[in-house]
């Protein structure tokens, strides 16, 4: 491990528990927003998910800008990003400007995520990468585990309140830069093959696997932000309406995550990248399945947990797998891609499963979910036949 790469480390660390969180923190109080603004549940998604499609725009201009400059200094500018334009919301009462500042938040959000993998692909090698790909995800899920809690308690005071946790981004951008020093590509002999207009599009289409890849990682944002959507209205609808009670149940999904993701490392050494995904499949299919079937508090628990141990280990494999799958000199880029389709993910999940909601209402949106995840696990099971 090179020296900087410690203080590299604990930045990292810190900083990961706010990328995914941009959303999910605010998760508790979907229905609070929504009375607030007086605005449908559908539009009350696009606040928690416009950040989503900013990220998925600018992730290959971040991608290209890390590839070129470094990585130390689109992550400073990242988090302090993050934290103006998230904590702005302290001070917003319309639909129209929250939704332009979640559009600069993802633009924050963009440039964190991707010089930040980037950063874990260039430092750590083998079986070291996956352990820290999934100190990473573990952090994520702690920070969608522990902000949501705060948010929560934060909105039964207030409902702007919980934006104040952006402001994090600001401290964390100061640190990153008087702590790491610039995180540039490693040299490669590939570099010289790959300067021609067009070799990324070439590329993927000689390696259809970043397709799965990608695919995969747009399956799991989706289904991401129908929990962070749809579930607090759903508990609502059978009484458990108490933003702080609502937060438990991401807690206790993001908590499974992070657990998981700690022993990733282990995971991996046992499981082929595709029986990851096979598993994860499978433990999301039962888990929107019992969401849309009961009406118990701790049955829906159960599967919220089922749903963060698969993503506890779907979201470190999929970086690393992309990431081993290309030259040293693209993964910027092919990185920044696999960014940019998980956000799109999210940004979709209100309008792809708006539609379901008006036609077969919340149960059906879960039934949905549960069906597609069976539907994917059949044909990925296909493919790995082949």
């Amino acid at each position: 491990m090179k020296v900087y790469s410690r203080f590299t480390l604990w930045i990292i660390i810190a900083s990961a528990s706010l990328t995914v969180a941009a959303g999910a923190m605010l998760s508790p109080l979907v229905h609070l927003v929504r009375d607030a603004l007086g605005v449908d549940p559908a539009s009350v998604g696009f606040i928690m998910t416009t950040h989503a499609l900013f990220v998925a725009l600018f992730s290959p201009l971040m991608g290209s800008l890390t590839d070129k400059i470094g990585a130390k200094k689109p992550f400073v500018f990242g988090l302090v990003l993050y934290g103006l334009a998230g904590g702005s919301g302290l001070f917003i009462d319309s639909y129209w400007l929250f939704i332009a500042s979640r559009a600069i938040l993802g633009i924050g959000v963009a440039a964190m995520a991707v010089s930040m993998t980037v950063m874990i692909l260039n430092i750590y090698e083998g079986a070291e990468r996956n352990k820290v790909m999934g100190w990473r995800t573990s952090a994520n899920s702690l920070g969608i585990m522990i902000l949501p809690l705060i948010g929560g308690t934060l909105g039964t005071l207030s409902w702007h309140l919980p934006f104040a946790v952006y402001l994090l981004g600001i401290p964390l951008g100061f640190l990153a830069l008087i702590t790491i020093p610039g995180v540039h590509r490693e040299k490669s002999q590939d570099i010289r093959d790959v300067r021609e207009d067009g070799s990324v599009l070439k590329f993927l289409i000689n390696n259809r696997i970043l397709f799965v890849i990608y695919g995969l990682m747009f399956l799991s944002a989706l289904l991401l932000y129908v929990n962070v959507v749809f579930l607090s209205q759903f508990l609502e609808k059978i009484d458990i309406s108490n933003p702080f009670y609502i937060s438990l149940f991401f807690a206790v999904s993001a908590l499974a995550g992070a657990l998981t993701s700690l022993v990733y490392g282990k995971i991996k050494s046992r499981l082929s990248y595709k029986m990851i995904g096979l598993t994860v499949l499978a433990l999301w299919a039962v888990a929107f399945t019992l969401i849309s079937q009961v009406t118990f508090g701790l049955i829906i628990a159960v599967a919220v947990v089922l749903f963060g141990i698969g993503r506890g280990m779907i979201q470190p494999a999929l970086p690393v797998w992309a990431g081993e799958t290309v030259p040293v000199s693209f993964r910027g880029r092919i990185t920044s891609y696999l960014l940019s389709i998980a956000f799109i993910g999210q940004f979709s999940s209100p309008v792809l499963f708006g539609p379901v909601f008006s036609v077969l209402g919340l149960n059906g949106v879960f039934l949905v979910a549960g069906v597609l995840c069976a539907t994917v696990f059949l044909l990925l099971l296909f493919l790995k036949s082949k």
